[in-house]
């Protein structure tokens, strides 16, 4: 059983791969990410999540900073940007010079619990981040969806033109690849690329959104 020490405990036999996501977006996968994602996925689901000053469609959930197992993984991720990612990507721009290492990484749980026709219209369009890379872990058993990219192509959206959770094109923004949900997954991505969480099935509409949510880990890093 894993004890709380080591709730966060990564996998030893996790490696990291590269891929480009349509051909174009780097995207650094780790999977079978932790030692016992299931105990990660219970810890988080029993905190008290809150809705951010911002329109995340769900709620957020900090993280006991002082869990020994927590810093380890924290050191382990931000070695694993600068040393695999970092080198493999073109030069990225942060407070106006070039990015060569990031220092500090943040990280809480995020779960999606918003029914589609409740949705503001801001969740309803892809989003871009405020930081340059960011990454998440994957916390889903049950099809849960990953996050899609898109291409800005220029053209206006209105309010009224999208529906619910945007899983392929809509005017102003041209869907150009995913990342798959896999359960127990990191993902560690550009964010300032236009992209999404990938919302779709009967669960975001019933009871499920709350009894079993989407859930995932969030690694914010900063130089």
């Amino acid at each position: 059983m894993t004890t709380n020490d080591q709730l966060f405990a990564m996998n030893a036999r996790s490696t990291a791969r590269m891929e480009l996501v349509g051909g174009r977006i780097p995207v650094l996968i780790a999977d079978d990410f932790y030692a016992d994602a299931d105990a990660v996925r219970a810890e988080a689901l029993a905190l008290p999540f809150a809705p951010p000053p911002y329109p995340y469609p769900g709620g957020l959930a900090p993280i006991d900073e002082s869990n020994p197992s927590l810093a380890a993984t924290r050191a382990a991720v931000l070695g694993m940007i600068n040393r695999e990612y970092l080198p493999r990507i073109p030069p990225i721009r942060g407070g106006g010079k070039q990015i060569t290492a990031f220092n500090r990484v943040m990280t809480d749980f995020a779960k999606t619990d918003v029914h589609p026709d409740a949705l503001s219209a801001d969740q309803r369009r892809p989003h871009v981040d405020p930081v340059p890379i960011f990454g998440l872990v994957y916390l889903n058993r049950e099809e849960r969806g990953g996050t899609l990219f898109f291409r800005d192509n220029g053209a206006p959206t209105a309010d009224d033109q999208v529906k619910g959770y945007v899983t392929g094109d809509i005017p102003g923004f041209d869907l150009v690849g995913g990342i798959e949900g896999r359960f127990n997954r990191l993902a560690i991505y550009p964010g300032f690329v236009p992209h999404t969480a990938e919302i779709a099935g009967a669960w975001i509409e019933g009871d499920d959104r709350f009894s079993d949510p989407r859930l995932t880990q969030r690694f914010v890093f900063f130089p």
